[in-house]
């Protein structure tokens, strides 16, 4: 039996942040675009809150400052007898937000066809076929997040409590670290986003060894901050988890593969926060605004112009997960914030660090620990690829 097959000039497989993006910058760049997005699940986009610095992004701005979000002029950081304002303007996402922006509002002659449930059989770089029938596209992203994970690899994994407030919240900005929790299992901290007055997330989030979630200490740890900071009632309105890759092996970085990949798939992601929406959003700001047979070329580059920032921040993580005993690992952070210029956090964020930013990084007391002969034979060991 033959499959009927159906024209687009955009195929996005996967239905995550990164075809978000991508039908976000193609709505942008290319209105008249008609495109399809597959996903083996129901529903598109995830339970998920996306965050990044302003100064992550350039040119992407354009067509992400369309999308409804959080903003603040800036955020704290708190550590053991540390704690310290970040005048750098933060941003924040929400998956339900995201996705009724890229399905609802459409442009004239803009056209966005979404197939839920539908499993990928084969993917080409000019077609797809699926238990739906083939579908022919000029342009293939593959979309599907991150490949199976394997050795060389720490987690970011984190679990939060979205919840309502019968009074205002103590506090107007973000608090993207509050170390001062324990930190038996690796470098542990509160992130905290106050949407509105009465409506913030909270976020038990650890850098560990493991991917495994104790979800019910993190109820625990999230109860016990609001407690210390005189909330006595709540009521949760959506509860988040996740756990992001933090890699140190040399396969996960931008550009890793041969197919037109994105997100976590294509190694667009910062490997040393775990971070995707920045990336993810150059990724898709490229291929929507380059010609169909440039997209993979134009692609390279850009992976090509990120590799010594890979490379370092895989870097960072192999000292992170292999050198420092997982008690001392705030040290590390402690110092980025409080000895690191602005400049120089912006571009760390923003995947655009030199080589002179690198060495700042790098120098000055090392954490606890941590003993100059590991740090120099780690060090000899990647440097080959920096």
């Amino acid at each position: 039996m033959t499959l009927k097959s159906e024209k687009f000039d955009f195929i996005l497989v996967g239905g995550g942040l990164q075809a978000g993006l991508m039908a976000g910058a193609i709505k942008h760049y290319k209105p008249a675009s008609k495109i399809l997005i597959v996903e083996k699940n129901q529903r598109l986009f995830g339970n998920h809150t996306w965050s990044f610095h302003r100064s992550d992004l350039a040119t992407e701005w354009a067509w992400i400052s369309k999308i409804p979000m959080s903003t603040w002029p800036g955020y704290s950081v708190n550590f053991p007898g540390v704690r310290k304002r970040v005048d750098i303007p933060y941003c924040s996402i929400s998956s339900q937000e995201f996705g009724e922006f890229i399905v609802c509002s459409q442009m004239p002659g803009f056209s966005v066809e979404i197939k839920t449930g539908v499993t990928v059989h084969e993917l080409s770089a000019d077609h797809i076929t699926t238990s739906n029938g083939r579908f022919e596209g000029q342009t293939i992203v593959d979309c599907r997040g991150r490949s199976p994970l394997r050795g060389g690899i720490g987690y970011q994994k984190f679990f939060g409590l979205e919840i309502s407030l019968r009074d205002d919240w103590p506090d107007s900005l973000p608090t993207l670290m509050e170390a001062n929790i324990d930190q038996t299992d690796g470098f542990r901290f509160l992130y905290v986003l106050p949407f509105e007055p009465r409506r913030v997330l909270i976020e038990d989030t650890c850098f560990s060894e493991n991917n495994q979630l104790n979800i019910e200490e993190s109820e625990e740890v999230i109860g016990s901050y609001l407690r210390e900071k005189q909330v006595p009632h709540w009521d949760v309105i959506r509860k988040e988890q996740g756990c992001l890759p933090m890699p140190f092996a040399s396969e996960f970085r931008p550009g890793c593969t041969n197919e037109l990949a994105g997100g976590y798939a294509g190694g667009w992601f910062h490997a040393a926060t775990g971070f995707s929406f920045p990336l993810s959003a150059k990724f898709a700001d490229i291929v929507a605004s380059s010609p169909s047979e440039k997209a993979n070329e134009n692609i390279r580059a850009l992976a090509n112009q990120n590799r010594f920032q890979s490379t370092f921040s895989r870097f960072l993580n192999r000292l992170l997960f292999h050198l420092v005993p997982p008690k001392n690992r705030f040290e590390i952070f402690q110092r980025f914030y409080t000895k690191l210029p602005k400049n120089t956090i912006e571009r760390f964020y923003a995947h655009a660090f030199t080589k002179t930013d690198a060495c700042r990084i790098l120098m000055g007391s090392p954490p606890s620990g941590l003993t100059p002969i590991k740090f120099l034979k780690s060090y000899k060991e990647k440097t080959c690829l920096l």
